[in-house]
């Protein structure tokens, strides 16, 4: 597949970048009359600080509305006929759009939901793995953080065995030509961006600070 031509890259770029950036983790905080989330717990825009300030259910929505942010652009691109690469291109530009939002002075969340979904729309096989080690970790362990970082650090590589990128071609199975190699490369940059959200966490993780996501725990702050 031909690549696009740079202009109609940018738009599509802008495009995702804009989409990613609408914080609805505020927004709807504020239409149901529960403040400015920025300012209650973690101070995070994301879901898991959302369902604190406003309850399980309001969380579980703007989760799925964050998530919405990435698959939708990158679910556009695949069926607009962009090359994979360009794709990966506009994923990254969602999930950099959730973090950097303009509309905040350029903070946001930590850009998880806004990844997977990014990554369900674009293969969904490889995040089953990802999903299914952010699960082991929250049981064991009730860190929303840990479980998100470690699953982020995964996914370049279900990436890569999924479409046979490191070795064995896979392509019959997932009925797509394995990937360039610049496709994992935007791949570990959204993981890698995500890691870092994640780096005041990390340290509370490492000092044993860290909230939980249930049971007695200190209120320093949550992922998402």
């Amino acid at each position: 597949m031909d690549s696009p031509h740079p202009f109609h890259l940018a738009l599509w770029c802008l495009g995702a970048f804009l989409c990613g950036s609408i914080p609805f983790g505020l927004l709807v905080v504020r239409v149901l009359g529960k403040g400015d989330v920025r300012s209650q717990g973690s101070g995070n825009i994301g879901a898991t600080n959302v369902s604190r300030v406003a309850g399980k259910g309001v969380g579980i929505l703007v989760l799925l509305l964050d998530a919405a942010k990435g698959f939708g652009p990158v679910f556009a691109a695949l069926h607009g006929g962009l090359p994979q690469e360009a794709v990966s291109v506009v994923a990254l530009m969602a999930v950099a759009g959730h973090m950097f939002t303009p509309w905040l002075t350029f903070k946001g969340g930590k850009g998880v939901a806004t990844a997977v979904g990014a990554a369900l729309a674009f293969r969904w096989i490889a995040v089953m793995p990802c999903l299914g080690l952010f699960m082991v970790m929250l049981g064991l362990f009730r860190y929303v953080s840990l479980g998100s970082i470690l699953a982020a650090a995964l996914l370049p590589f279900t990436l890569g065995w999924a479409q046979g990128a490191f070795g064995k071609d896979r392509s019959s199975y997932l009925h797509s030509p394995p990937e360039s190699p610049w496709v994992l490369v935007a791949w570990s940059v959204i993981s890698l961006l995500v890691i870092l959200k994640h780096r005041e966490n990390i340290g509370r993780l490492w000092k044993g600070t860290e909230s939980k996501l249930w049971g007695p725990k200190p209120m320093d702050g949550f992922n998402a």
